[in-house]
Formats: C-alpha cells, sequence, structure tokens
C-alpha cells in the first residue's frame, strides 16, 4: 500500500446490496465483521481505488 492510496474493502449482503468500507490496514476490519455473519454473503478483500464510488463499482465487479 503506497501512502497517498485510499483503501476499501466491501462485501455483498444477503438482501444483495454493496457494503463498501474504509480500510485502514488493520486486517480484523473485515475478517471480524464478515466471519461467522450470516449477513455477509462474498467478501471483497482491501484493494486501493480512488473514490467511494469506484470502490463500489471495483467490489460490484468482483462479487458478480
Amino acid at each position: 500500500m503506497k501512502n497517498n492510496e485510499i483503501m476499501w474493502w466491501g462485501y455483498l449482503h444477503q438482501n444483495n446490496t454493496i457494503q463498501v468500507k474504509r480500510w485502514f490496514g488493520d486486517h480484523e476490519d473485515y475478517r471480524g465483521d464478515c466471519i461467522g455473519n450470516p449477513f455477509v454473503q462474498r467478501v471483497v478483500e482491501p484493494f486501493a481505488a480512488p473514490t467511494r464510488e469506484e470502490a463500489i463499482k471495483i467490489i460490484t465487479r468482483k462479487v458478480e
């Protein structure tokens, strides 16, 4: 991760909505929130994107 990159992670919720969240380097942020959570259908691990809107597009592509 470069210092100027904005990092995100997200998941597909059971109601078929995309949930996008900022990631600040703690793996527990996405693993702890998602492991064993019946509402989480598919997790997208952290990635760089310049904006929230772009992050949503990336997550959407990855969960299709």
